[in-house]
């Protein structure tokens, strides 16, 4: 990947609510010999087989979207399978991909004539350093992090808040592991291809003005940032096991385990600076989540009126996040929504009464 294209992909990771484009970050290797750091994130990196939760369902009459919720980030190798799934994908006749979008006149042909562009937009605007920026508390808990996992990197002290916090949390990841690739779509994605099935792909184009002008807007305004600098790095001090808990409660299913857990972290405060930002806003950009929430409420109608089965996969947040309130907005479209642990309870429910009931011992007519 281009430097250009690499600096294009934090876009990305901004701009989509629950960013499946850091995919496109490479590995980067940690450094041979490193200076310790509280529990290390090295320690969450597994290699299982593991089935997921159950299928969220959606209802209207006889027409039924079956969901897969998908944890993110994810570790970087892991069997998964799915029997429910797959049955569920035979009996269906659509595909819903996950809700992505599409940064109009971005790609990795002209990012290379983005580069001067891309490289002053990393830096603060009032020329600024970041230890001036984010002040001696923060820079000291930031330098062991920096040494840690961007060791070799130069120029890291010229870099604004958001940038830096996104480049340590990149790292950081594929250092233990973890990965936002998109994996478990490919698999399901793979899965469809083979049995023919229709794929639909809500994507939002989004129309921002020219790439140059955007990324020269993004570099000349000053952020609100410190908050997402500072989240990230107590993310990455004190939120392993956090971190930990909802990769293991995704691949056994527990949904409830997953409600209970944070998922508004440093990454809800880092889009919140770029898409408050004045000139986001001029672009229409700090109505993107509300946009592709809608989008995909689109798809399940679409779905529901065209297709009796179907089968979404989406990313777990957006339908826990409670200021989405995705199923919420479902429910007020009149379709019925189970969740994994309601359909559990009550197939336990039902085991419980088929074992309680009286068996009755027939002897002998006449007796």
């Amino acid at each position: 990947m281009t430097t250009a294209h690499r600096l294009l992909s934090l876009f990305g990771v901004l701009l989509l609510p629950f960013a499946v484009t850091a995919a496109d970050t490479p590995p980067i290797e940690p450094p041979a010999e490193a200076p310790p750091v509280t529990r290390a994130l090295e320690t969450v990196e597994v290699v299982a087989r593991v089935t997921g939760p159950s299928l969220w369902e959606l209802r209207r009459g006889e027409h039924v979207v079956w969901v897969l919720a998908v944890q993110s980030p994810l570790p970087r190798r892991f069997e998964w399978e799915s029997p429910e799934l797959d049955a569920r994908l035979a009996e269906s006749s659509l595909l819903i991909a996950p809700v992505g979008f599409d940064l109009k006149g971005v790609n990795r042909v002209n990012a290379v004539f983005l580069l001067p562009s891309l490289i002053r937009a990393r830096r603060d605007p009032e020329g600024l350093s970041l230890p001036e920026r984010v002040g001696p508390d923060l820079y000291a808990r930031w330098e062991p992090l920096r040494d840690r996992y961007l060791a070799g990197k130069r120029g890291t002290d010229d870099w604004r808040p958001l940038i830096a916090a996104l480049e340590l949390y990149g790292a950081a990841m594929e250092d233990a592991g973890l990965s936002y690739r998109r994996q478990v779509w490919s698999s399901v994605e793979r899965k469809a291809r083979r049995q023919r099935m229709q794929i639909l792909r809500p994507e939002l184009e989004i129309e921002a003005g020219k790439p140059r002008q955007l990324i020269r807007g993004f570099a000349g305004e000053t952020l609100a940032d410190l908050d997402c600098f500072e989240r990230t790095l107590d993310r990455l001090d004190a939120d392993l096991e956090a971190m930990e808990e909802r990769a293991e409660a995704w691949a056994v299913g527990d949904v409830a385990a997953l409600r209970g857990l944070p998922f508004r972290d440093q990454a809800q405060a880092c889009r919140d600076a770029f898409l408050q930002a004045d000139f986001a806003e001029e672009r229409g950009l700090d109505t993107l989540p509300r946009r592709l929430r809608a989008m995909w409420l689109g798809a399940i109608e679409h779905a529901m009126a065209r297709h009796q089965s179907s089968v979404a996969v989406l990313d777990i947040a957006l339908l826990l996040d409670p200021e989405l309130a995705m199923v919420e907005s479902l429910r007020s479209l009149g379709i019925e929504v189970t969740e994994p642990d309601a359909k559990a309870v009550e197939a336990s429910s039902l085991d419980a009464a088929d074992e309680s009931e009286p068996t009755v011992e027939r002897g002998p007519a006449g007796a």
